[in-house]
């Protein structure tokens, strides 16, 4: 597999995660080393860390995860804000269930609130409107071709107030030139049209991947 593509100059994102971000627990670089072994995509630490800081301000009640990975982003999420709930969506299992192996290796195990569900994401939101819709933050990283129709589905059930955290929006950098016959890039390049044109205000921090951050209106 080869090295995911930095938008970044050579070797500085790995001066960044390595060097410049606090990691808060040292099973986080375990966690990296594992992921990179596997070739399993997780958020950089520079953006586990500024989702830590987020939800450390906002506090939210219960947080939506789709795509959980081996529960890298969820175990930042869970150390900057511990007294929130987590649903955390991944259809593969094994991996995702390496998510409490690694919370206990932290120590917060029993201090976390976070139910893991395996399920293919869009099959959950359609069936489990009742549990997810009451999400005040939503942070999404799944698979990029059902990015616009996952904000249309969000962004008409959210709550006013709620918040919206997507993940590579940035692409690799391939936002600057979107190749027209990958529905990767067309899908990102659907869902930047989207939020222009619905959402009033929303944040760009280019750390990792690009993660887009963003407010439904309050009424």
């Amino acid at each position: 597999m080869k090295p995911r593509p930095s938008i970044y100059i050579p070797e500085l994102e790995s001066h960044i995660d390595t060097d410049l971000v606090f990691k808060p627990n040292p099973v986080f670089a375990e966690m990296e080393t594992y992921a990179k072994e596997k070739n399993i995509p997780i958020v950089t630490a520079a953006t586990g860390a500024v989702m830590s800081h987020l939800v450390s301000l906002l506090r939210p009640k219960q947080i939506l995860e789709l795509g959980t990975g081996l529960g890298y982003s969820t175990l930042w999420m869970a150390v900057g804000s511990p007294n929130s709930k987590f649903v955390t969506i991944d259809r593969h299992e094994e991996q995702a269930s390496l998510l409490e192996d690694y919370a206990k290796k932290m120590g917060i195990f029993d201090q976390i609130h976070v139910k893991r569900v395996t399920a293919s994401v869009m099959d959950y939101l359609e069936k489990e409107k009742l549990e997810w819709s009451e999400s005040d933050l939503f942070f999404v990283d799944c698979d990029k071709i059902t990015y616009p129709e996952i904000f249309r589905i969000l962004w008409k059930e959210a709550n006013p107030g709620s918040y919206f955290l997507f993940d590579n929006m940035l692409w690799h950098g391939r936002v600057l030139a979107p190749d027209p016959k990958k529905p990767s890039d067309l899908a990102v390049m659907a869902l930047w049209n989207e939020v222009k044109s619905q959402v009033s205000g929303y944040t760009l921090y280019p750390v990792g991947d690009g993660l887009l951050f963003f407010q439904k209106d309050k009424k």
